[in-house]
C-alpha cells in the first residue's frame, strides 16, 4: 500500500468515526457535522496560512514561553553553522502540546479530513550565511501526504529570514513530483531535490516567489513537496518551530516519544505508511 492509498483509507475511517451511531447502517442521508475536506484542495492548494487568530490565548502564551526558552538557549550556547538546532524538544513539552492541540485539529478539519499525528518537530535558528542546503530552492521528496507547519517564535520581516515558497500565477503553491511514493516506489530525487534552475525557469513563466512575514506566532502550512527555501539573516535573528504531520487511521496522541522525533533521526519517512514509530 502506498501513501496515497493509505491516506484514502484514513479519510474513510475519519468519516466513519464522525457518523452518529444512530445513522450507521442506514441509507445515505445528509448528516450535519460529517463534511470532509475536498481531496483536490489538499493537492491543489498546498501552501496556506494558518488562522492563528482563531486559536485561544493559551496558544499565544505557549508561543511566548517557547520563544523565551529557545532564545535563552541560543544566547547561552554560541555556535556557528548555517542552521542552529535546539536539541531537546521535550523540554518544551507543555508548550508543544498546547500548540498542537490547536494546529492538528485545524489541519484535520480543514485540510486532511483524517486523523493526524506529529512525527517530527524541528526547532532551530537561521543565520547569516551563504545560500546552501535548506537555503536553496528545494522540496523534501517525502510522499505528498506529508505536510509541514512553520511557526515563528519572533516577529519576522523581509530582513530576518522569512520562509519562502514558490507560487503559481494563480497564487497557489507549486509542488514538485515526489519520487518516494510507498514501499514499491522509493527513490532519491534528481539533484537531491534541489531545484534552483527549475524555479528560475518557472519564474520566467509567471510563477512568483512569496516570502512569508508576520508577527510572533504566525504559522504557515505547506506540503513538503512545495518548492521552498529559507533565507539568510540580514539583520536580527529568527527562531522557528517546524511541525510535521502524518495521517493515521485511528486517533492517537498527537505528541509522543514513541512516534515524535527531531534532528536525532533522519527526516525521510518510513516507506510503510502504516508504520507509527521512530526510526
Amino acid at each position: 500500500m502506498n501513501y496515497e492509498e493509505y491516506f484514502d483509507l484514513c479519510r474513510g475511517e475519519w468519516f466513519t468515526d464522525r457518523i452518529p451511531y444512530w445513522a450507521k447502517g442506514k441509507p445515505p442521508i445528509k448528516i450535519t457535522g460529517t463534511q470532509i475536506p475536498n481531496i483536490n484542495n489538499f493537492y491543489n492548494d498546498p501552501a496556506r496560512p494558518v488562522p492563528t487568530d482563531s486559536f485561544g490565548e493559551d496558544y499565544e502564551a505557549s508561543i511566548w514561553s517557547a520563544a523565551v526558552k529557545v532564545f535563552a538557549y541560543f544566547s547561552r550556547n554560541k555556535k556557528e553553522g548555517i542552521m542552529l538546532q535546539y536539541p531537546d524538544i521535550w523540554s518544551l513539552k507543555n508548550e508543544l502540546q498546547t500548540i498542537c492541540s490547536y494546529l492538528v485539529p485545524h489541519l484535520e478539519e480543514t485540510m486532511y479530513g483524517c486523523h493526524l499525528y506529529v512525527d517530527k518537530i524541528y526547532i532551530y535558528r537561521t543565520t547569516k550565511c551563504e545560500r546552501d542546503s535548506s537555503y536553496i530552492w528545494h522540496y523534501d521528496n517525502n510522499p505528498d501526504v506529508i505536510v509541514k507547519n512553520i511557526i515563528y517564535l519572533n516577529d519576522v520581516t523581509y530582513d530576518n529570514s522569512p520562509f519562502e515558497y514558490l507560487s503559481k500565477p494563480d497564487g497557489r503553491g507549486h509542488m514538485f513530483k515526489a519520487a518516494r511514493i510507498g514501499p514499491n516506489e522509493w527513490k532519491k530525487a534528481p539533484n537531491n531535490s534541489r531545484v534552483n534552475k527549475e524555479v528560475e525557469h518557472l519564474v520566467k513563466q509567471g510563477y512568483k516567489p512569496v516570502k512569508v512575514i508576520g508577527a510572533q506566532g504566525t504559522a504557515f502550512t505547506f506540503n513538503n513537496n512545495t518548492a521552498h527555501r529559507a533565507n539568510p539573516i540580514k539583520e536580527g535573528y529568527r527562531d522557528a518551530i517546524n511541525i510535521r504531520v502524518k495521517p493515521t487511521k485511528k486517533k492517537i496522541d498527537f505528541l509522543s516519544k514513541k512516534h515524535t522525533s527531531s534532528f536525532e533521526i533522519a527526516g525521510v519517512v518510513d516507506p510503510d505508511p502504516e508504520k507509527i514509530q521512530n526510526g
